[in-house]
């Protein structure tokens, strides 16, 4: 568990298509877009002004490990069906990634713009890399990462209302609330939660979440966001 403050960063790069490089305009106006979607979406997950670098790289700075997924599938969901690539960082003030003498926040910030232009080296701008998800922590977590990741490829191959319909099953009580808010019928929803292993991808979310914040957070919880 990390003592002293807690500060996390997530670096996101998108992978245009075509010729067009990663910090060219449209780019870079996608990545603000993304981080000011994520401010509407859920406040509580940030704890500090986004900036996106001059190669493309947005930089979020997070309230809590607990928030490095919820960020992720929210940043994914206004981005996609762009490519992007992912890199968290948390530091707890002190060690490999900071520095006794350095702002926490800056020292995971700095750390995450670093691991992910390090992670993007000799790949084309226009691939998207694999793994999609890293994490710079002490420890190194590269199982959690995959996992991440792997929640991440799952939420990119379902159909764009499959991911509706998990959006509002997070908001609602019931499958048949869902229903009647598209006007389709329960059965419906259950056959699209089934399809998409929202049961499945729940428990595998729940657990890289309290991971997270039992491994990381100075006060060993807070999630910093359990619902997106």
């Amino acid at each position: 568990m990390a003592t002293g403050t807690t500060a996390v960063a997530l670096a996101v790069r998108v992978h245009p298509r075509g010729d067009a490089p990663s910090g060219d305009e449209p780019s870079v106006r996608a990545l603000r877009e993304a981080a000011s979607a994520v401010g509407r979406r859920n406040p509580d997950m940030l704890s500090g002004p986004s900036s996106v670098s001059h190669a493309g790289v947005l930089l979020l700075a997070l309230s809590a490990p607990g928030a490095i997924l919820e960020a992720i599938l929210a940043v994914a969901d206004e981005l996609r069906p762009l490519g992007t690539t992912f890199c968290a960082a948390v530091s707890a003030g002190t060690g490999p990634l900071g520095g006794a003498s350095r702002n926490p926040v800056e020292a995971s910030l700095l750390a995450a713009e670093a691991a992910a232009s390090l992670a993007l080296h000799d790949v084309e701008e226009t691939d998207v890399r694999e793994p999609r998800v890293s994490l710079l922590a002490p420890g190194h977590e590269p199982l959690l990462a995959a996992l991440a990741g792997m929640v991440l490829a799952s939420y990119d191959a379902m159909t764009e209302r499959q991911r509706q319909i998990i959006s509002l099953i997070r908001e609602s009580d019931t499958q048949q609330e869902v229903a009647t808010h598209l006007d389709i019928s329960r059965q419906a929803v259950n056959q699209s939660l089934t399809a998409a292993g929202w049961p499945h991808l729940k428990r595998a979310e729940d657990a890289i979440r309290q991971h997270l914040s039992a491994r990381f957070s100075s006060d060993g919880g807070g999630g910093g966001g359990t619902t997106r």
